[in-house]
């Protein structure tokens, strides 16, 4: 690890923003509902819900949440099969042998033609898409640099250029709805992130890589394509869409590499799955969006995001960046919105 990535490292692990959003989250969330009480309330009958990466974690537990509460929800995930056997199970823990309304879709955020064919597949039905929430992530601790079929690297490449695609496609059907809702569960670690050409599409000596900082920069230009795309939406009388970038604070999934039984501080999956639910749903968290976007800790509180996303100019940067990987006209944004 070089001397900036130590830098980088020290500064986020010795800052209150750490500290309360990991060792101490227990204790700042110890008052919160759990997530199925978020949903008791809500009508969700013809709320239709893609979830990402549903078959583990807090991605499973988000999908069977709003499953459980009535919502017609979509499992997008690469293992099929997996889907499919975790859906009839929850069916057989309906209550009152309720029917669910769930459907898995297969999709497969390495391949840029998976994603295309998800979309494509879904805006074929014809209807509203009222939540989108970009659950699936990797964490590939102490690896070194890998690039996808696509020439990116691995990180930035599931975290933020394959759900950046997915929500672009999508657009249409979000916009179907009166109202809906782009969220994309992203990570304390974003504060660590740092938007640099090696953690895109460039190789880079393998003294000088650290894979828990490409995760971090690919979290971090994450949430700030999502605000240049919440802003492009603002400024558009037809745009409905909100876009909410939410941190679910530590939790023990298949990303963290210690023994789960260590993290003693951590949530549970299910815990994590809450503050997506609250950011998915509340109807408070519509009077915290600034320019359509806003950011939210794993307290369902709105937070303060990296210095560099405060920065619209740097956000409109990493939007044309990406737009320019994924081949996409500048105008690709004002075209969709035109059609409708």
């Amino acid at each position: 690890m070089d001397l900036k990535t130590l830098r980088i490292t020290w500064s986020f692990i010795s800052s209150w923003t750490y500290w309360k959003e990991t060792l101490l989250q227990k204790i700042f969330t110890y008052y919160l509902p759990s997530a199925s009480v978020l949903l008791e309330t809500k009508n969700l009958s013809a709320i239709n819900l893609i979830v990402t990466g549903s078959t583990g974690g807090i991605g499973l537990h988000i999908a069977k949440e709003f499953a459980m509460a009535g919502a017609n929800v979509i499992m997008a995930c690469r293992n099929v099969k997996a889907a499919q056997e975790i859906a009839s199970s929850w069916r057989e823990q309906a209550p009152n042998s309720r029917s669910l309304n769930v459907e898995v879709m297969e999709l497969d955020l390495v391949s840029f033609s998976s994603v295309r064919r998800f979309a494509d597949e879904w805006n074929k039905k014809q209807k509203p898409l009222h939540i989108l929430i970009n659950n699936a992530g990797i964490l590939k601790i102490e690896e070194s640099q890998k690039f996808t079929g696509e020439g990116i690297e691995q990180h930035m490449h599931v975290n933020h250029i394959a759900p950046a695609l997915l929500s672009l496609l999508l657009l249409p059907s979000l916009l179907k709805a009166p109202s809906s809702r782009i969220i994309n569960v992203n990570s304390v670690g974003h504060l660590c992130g740092v938007v640099e050409p090696q953690y895109w599409n460039s190789r880079i000596e393998e003294s000088k890589f650290n894979s828990i900082e490409a995760y971090g920069s690919s979290k971090l230009v994450q949430i700030m394509f999502l605000k240049a795309l919440a802003s492009k939406l603002f400024d558009n009388e037809k745009a409905s869409i909100q876009c909410i970038a939410v941190n679910p604070g530590a939790v023990r999934t298949n990303l963290t590499p210690e023994p789960k039984d260590k993290l003693f501080f951590a949530f549970s999956p299910a815990q994590g799955a809450r503050s997506a639910i609250f950011c998915a749903t509340s109807d408070s968290v519509a009077d915290n969006l600034v320019k359509g976007f806003a950011y939210y800790s794993s307290s369902c509180k709105p937070g303060k995001t990296a210095a560099k996303a405060e920065d619209m100019d740097s956000c409109l940067e990493v939007w044309q960046k990406t737009l320019d990987i994924l081949e996409l006209k500048d105008d690709y944004l004002s075209q969709v919105l035109d059609s409708q």
